[in-house]
């Protein structure tokens, strides 16, 4: 499992770092910036950096607009408790994390037809929760389920949680490439916008990745075009616009995987690609939905 990497202070301090300062500003983040968070020199962090990005724990882009970001597996080594456990799942309460992480989870009352319940084993600061919240959790590690509902008892003593299930899914074992979009409208970087939002509307889609031969180069939404309209740049084109840090997927990665980095990188797209990186088409949230919701 991804906690159990060996860092030392200073690299997880460098990576601990990185991760707060991609979830505040979700851009590529400068040396400089890491250096100034933690009080050290920039070359020191530059070296750190390097070690992290040789065990995958980040990605980078060279250039003056460059800069590196957390990979999904960083995140979950931070945020992850050290523990021996089978997994352990953060309990959120209207959609924030909390501190509370659950170990175990029962169901219960299954065919009551008033509703299930689910006992929580958890751990943690539970005086963050109280009866009545209304509290998600999952997707679990191993069994993929997700449970949202409302707290009837908190037992502080036995560190235990009764949950009525208002909503139970488990999300499916599935590749991304074999339900996304494979009909990818793309732009190219030189193309006007007027023709970009013209082509959107006609395809009925709200975002499209930029392509430049075989390689992504960018990605415009019609929150981008609506920007440049805004501001007057009515002849302005897509290369102007378009945000250049393009989160991919790769068609054999698992439906969570999808689900982790657009809640990770806060986008509601995913280009999905071959294995040598060419888009090969598209995943959005709404496809994911439809996808869990078809077998529930």
């Amino acid at each position: 499992m991804v906690y159990l990497y060996k860092l030392t202070h200073t690299q997880r301090e460098v990576l601990e770092a990185l991760v707060k300062l991609y979830e505040k500003h979700r851009r590529l983040i400068k040396s400089i910036e890491i250096a100034e968070m933690i009080g050290k020199d920039e070359g020191t962090v530059r070296n750190i950096i390097s070690s992290l990005r040789s065990l995958g724990l980040l990605e980078s882009k060279t250039g003056p607009s460059g800069g590196y970001i957390p990979t999904l597996k960083a995140v979950e080594l931070i945020k992850m408790p050290p523990v021996a456990s089978y997994g352990v799942i953060r309990v959120k309460k209207k959609g924030e994390e909390t501190s509370v992480n659950a170990f175990a989870i029962e169901i219960i009352d299954i065919l009551n037809p008033e509703g299930g319940k689910a006992i929580l084993r958890v751990g943690g600061d539970i005086e963050e929760l109280k009866e009545g919240d209304e509290i998600s959790v999952g997707p679990a590690p191993y069994t993929r389920l997700y449970i949202e509902g409302k707290i009837v008892h908190i037992d502080r003593a036995s560190g235990q949680i009764a949950v009525k299930i208002k909503r139970m899914v488990s999300v499916p074992r599935e590749a991304v490439g074999e339900f996304a979009s494979k009909k990818l409208v793309t732009l190219s970087p030189k193309q006007s916008l007027r023709d970009a939002a013209s082509l959107l509307f006609k395809r009925k889609i709200r975002g499209a990745p930029v392509v430049e031969g075989n390689r992504i180069v960018g990605i415009i939404t019609t929150t981008d075009i609506a920007k440049a309209y805004s501001e007057g740049n009515l002849k302005a084109k897509v290369e102007d616009y378009m945000k250049k840090h393009v989160v991919t997927i790769r068609e054999d990665e698992d439906i969570l995987d999808a689900i982790k980095l657009m809640d990770l990188h806060g986008v509601g797209r995913l280009i999905v690609v071959n294995a040598v990186g060419e888009p090969k088409g598209i995943v959005t949230r709404t496809d994911v939905l439809k996808r869990i919701s078809a077998l529930t």
